[in-house]
């Protein structure tokens, strides 16, 4: 079995995970009531942001 494959497939899947709360939370689903709406945008942007970064790293990493 190969672990590095296994590795990079999970990581890929944990980024796309991060982006999709992203969106989420950009869209007011996964925003707490008490938190400002301009906040919970900033704060959807940054984790879909970071999600998309891993991703690429991940996907564009060479294999040794």
């Amino acid at each position: 079995m190969n672990y590095q494959a296994v590795f990079r497939y999970t990581i890929l899947v944990i980024s796309i995970l991060a982006m999709a709360v992203g969106v989420l939370v950009m869209a007011g689903v996964l925003v707490p009531k008490n938190l400002p709406e301009q906040y919970g945008v900033l704060i959807g942007i940054v984790v879909f942001l970071y999600g998309a970064y891993r991703f690429a790293i991940t996907y564009f990493k060479r294999t040794q």
